[in-house]
């Protein structure tokens, strides 16, 4: 994504004038959404506790929920480039912190699924990244050992977990500087 979740939340907070960061707090920080991630909590549970965090900020509750739930999720179109190029040549895979049924919304909002062959949504499993068993579950399923693995967060701390278990962990800043991570460990992309 172009974002961390694919969702302009300066454009919502601009349009309902509300504090820079405050829809990304009640959003991922005042909600359920750690429970959500690793399946302790329903997505429509989630999503309620979404509209109490955003009640206990603004009247307008429903209506920014809407212009969250309703916005596009923005790719990065260097990231997904670089995945179509990949695809065939490698094992591809997902490791996502996310909320319960990553796969279907994979394939029904993005269309994305064949060009992963392992994919891996915390939410699903019960377990979410940094935890070491999320990666080992995902080299696991592509059948490599973790030192045949790459891995790419927006996150340090996610890099550095996967480094942890023996995968190439690389925190990914921009698209130049991961294709410089991937031929460092022999990817050609």
């Amino acid at each position: 994504m172009k974002t961390f979740d694919g969702v302009d939340h300066d454009a919502i907070e601009a349009e309902f004038g509300l504090e820079a960061k405050m829809l990304r707090k009640c959003v991922y920080r005042d909600s359920r959404y750690m429970d959500c991630q690793v399946g302790k909590c329903t997505y429509d549970e989630w999503t309620g506790s979404i509209r109490e965090a955003l009640l206990r900020i603004d009247e307008r509750a429903e209506a920014i929920m809407t212009a969250f739930m309703d916005s596009p999720r923005v790719f990065n179109d260097d990231m997904l480039e670089l995945v179509r190029r990949l695809h065939g040549r490698y094992t591809l895979g997902i490791i996502s912190n996310t909320t319960p049924g990553m796969e279907e919304r994979l394939r029904e909002r993005f269309e994305l699924t064949d060009l992963f062959d392992v994919r891996v949504g915390s939410g699903d499993l019960g377990i979410a990244k940094p935890d070491a068993g999320i990666f080992l579950h995902a080299t696991k399923l592509a059948r490599l050992a973790p030192e045949q693995a790459v891995f790419t967060d927006d996150r340090a701390d996610f890099a550095e977990a996967a480094r942890a278990v023996g995968m190439h962990g690389f925190h990914f800043t921009e698209h130049g500087r991961f294709a410089e991570d991937l031929r460092s460990v022999g990817v050609q992309a």
